[in-house]
């Protein structure tokens, strides 16, 4: 048996345990460059500041982060909560600390390379202020480094056992998008998405998970694990291991559910860190030079209303859908918007829900009043995208 395999096949074997001790946990702007697409991140850590007074006292992000919220509030909030100027709400409330360090790129395992230092600073292209700029770099600038620092020290990573995985992030309480490029180059564009919501301290509920393949490119799944990264302690699996009979093959073009499409991890604990394993992840090629509009059985049903309704409404998406964004190219593939509308229309299906429009991905990573990562937002115009949802949603309708 393979080592990947034996560690998998433990957590199932320990299936009876775990679910005891489960069934007992239940009862200035520092704006986004235009081409940054989502990914993974993390946050936390803890870290044995000295002791007195009754035991170490422990320093973790949050505290940290706390300690500089009003700073950066005061600096960045005007842009970077919700609905504010830019298109990256990632100070959004209520937890603005969640937020912040879900945001993809802002936390990275090596501080040095997080967007809030390669980015936000003199003449990398940030068009707010900078944190270097001199009313920052003496006050928020060091609090930022201190607490990027600290973060940095909490990333720990699955067994090597586990199979190819993401790398620990922090869950955003809403919608997620975890991208799989980093598992290598041909499964770039495709992507994990989920909504995430804190049920208890201990239970974090993921639903409508859905894997999204690319245009060109269909890839097979067998046995996803989701792992929970607490702070301070080792990595600790889904005790259930509720995704071990998957193995599931998407055709290019044709997104849909990963396993039942539900999961709840009760291992969870405040400003833990989530990853995701595969038993195997490989690329599944079309079964025809022709799939890649929708798939096999994907495209849509009405193109016609497609034209009349969303296809002007999709323009803004083409700097980066229509070919300037390799990543959001290969997720969403928009490149035909303006000479092949049954190619882009296939696409863009993928990402809505004609059963209930208003809950499609397109809504809810675009509108300026939710705190998904994605780098546009109507500039934070709710009138603009008030009316791309209205309009869009005649042509979703119509695919039911």
């Amino acid at each position: 048996m393979k080592p990947k395999q034996q560690y998998f096949r433990a957590i199932a074997i320990g299936l009876g345990a775990l679910t005891v001790a489960a069934s007992a946990a239940f009862a200035g702007c520092v704006e986004a460059p235009s081409g940054l697409a989502p990914g993974p991140t993390g946050g936390g850590g803890t870290e044995d500041a000295g002791s007195g007074g009754g035991g170490p006292v422990i320093i973790n992000g949050r505290e940290l982060f706390e300690s500089m919220e009003a700073d950066l509030m005061s600096a960045c909030g005007l842009c970077h909560d919700v609905a504010g100027l830019a298109d990256t709400p990632f100070l959004a409330g209520p937890d603005r600390y969640q937020s912040f360090a879900s945001w993809p790129g802002v936390v990275a395992t090596d501080a040095e390379h997080s967007l809030l230092l390669t980015y936000a600073m003199t003449g990398k292209g940030h068009s707010g202020t900078n944190l270097d700029s001199p009313a920052l770099k003496d006050t928020l600038l060091p609090k930022v480094k201190a607490w990027l620092a600290q973060e940095a020290k909490n990333f720990t990573q699955p067994p090597p056992a586990a199979g190819p995985h993401i790398d620990p992030f922090v869950p955003i309480m809403g919608f997620n998008a975890i991208y799989l490029g980093a598992l290598g180059p041909e499964f770039e564009g495709m992507a994990v998405t989920f909504q995430a919501d804190l049920l208890a301290e201990t239970t974090l509920e993921l639903t409508n998970i859905e894997l999204h393949p690319t245009s060109k490119t269909g890839v097979k799944i067998v046995h996803p694990l989701w792992v929970v990264h607490p702070l301070g302690k080792d990595p600790n699996p889904d005790p259930v291991d509720s995704f071990s009979n998957v193995d599931t093959i998407y055709q290019a073009g044709e997104s849909g559910p990963l396993g039942p499409g539900t999961l709840i991890l009760v291992n969870y604990s405040k400003d833990a860190k989530v990853s995701l394993a595969f038993e195997l992840i490989q690329k599944y090629e079309p079964a025809s030079p022709d799939a890649g509009d929708g798939g096999p059985t994907g495209g849509c049903k009405d193109v016609a209303s497609f034209d009349a309704n969303a296809k002007q409404q999709f323009g803004s998406c083409l700097n980066c859908h229509g070919g300037g964004n390799g990543q959001a190219v290969a997720a969403v593939d928009m490149t035909g918007l303006n000479n092949d509308s049954a190619k882009a229309c296939g696409q863009i299906r993928n990402r809505v829900n004609p059963n209930d429009p208003a809950s499609s991905q397109i809504f809810i990573t675009t509108n300026p009043g939710g705190n998904a990562a994605h780098p546009f937002k109507f500039g934070g115009q709710s009138g603009a995208f008030n009316n791309f949802r209205d309009s869009v949603s005649i042509w979703i309708a119509a695919e039911k």
